[in-house]
């Protein structure tokens, strides 16, 4: 069995790759799309929420000319063939959470999507592939990523609080969805989500964060 820092090795060199060639496709297409009055907010990397057992990597950048943003989240090692939905979230602290902010969840230690706000705030933006970005999306699952290792690239608006935040350095890039027992699905091993008791909670706690600078 692998441990976790085999998980996070094979995770990163998955992702480095796709950041490179992502952050090399920005720079030559940007100028010839986006001119002089472009502004580029990056993540860094995105990393494992703790205390989540996920031992994925990820990378997010948002370009912004006015409200308009070009956003990139490319991702590794995360569940494969379930969506992975993904959020800006705003109007918090601008960090993503410790895991001081773990709590017992169906008996076992982890962090769901409200004890993680109190660092990140409310979705601002719903990163969806298609169709409406707003937080009435958060949980268009047919209409996020749905594989573990992906790219994902869209340009949409921003509201104004949105743009206000990532320009601010409080707009955190999240990507939701952990596998915490490392059976291959999303199952009820931390109960059902607080946000939709249909689904469980490993389906929105969330996975992967980091914080635009």
């Amino acid at each position: 069995m692998k441990t976790p820092a085999k998980y996070a090795a094979v995770a990163a060199a998955a992702v480095l790759p796709l950041v490179l060639t992502t952050t090399t496709a920005s720079a030559s297409t940007g100028h010839h799309h986006w001119g002089h009055q472009r502004t580029t907010f990056s993540s860094g990397l995105l990393l494992p929420v703790p205390t989540n057992h996920v031992y994925g990597i990820g990378f997010a950048s948002v370009t912004l000319k006015g409200s308009t943003a070009r956003v990139d989240v490319t991702a590794a090692g995360l569940l494969n063939g379930v969506p992975h939905a993904m959020h800006i979230h705003v109007d918090g602290h601008g960090t993503c959470p410790t895991a001081k902010a773990s709590v017992l969840h169906n008996g076992h230690r982890s962090i769901n999507v409200a004890d993680a706000m109190k660092n990140y705030g409310m979705i601002g933006t719903s990163l969806t592939t298609s169709g409406d970005t707003s937080p009435a999306s958060a949980l268009a699952v047919d209409r996020f990523p749905n594989k573990g290792t992906f790219h994902y690239s869209r340009t949409i608006k921003l509201s104004d609080d949105a743009v206000k935040n990532v320009k601010d350095g409080k707009a955190v890039v999240v990507v939701h969805g952990i596998d915490y027992n490392h059976n291959g699905t999303y199952d009820n091993v931390l109960g059902a989500s607080e946000l939709d008791a249909s689904l469980p909670a490993e389906a929105t706690d969330p996975a992967l964060c980091g914080t635009l600078r």
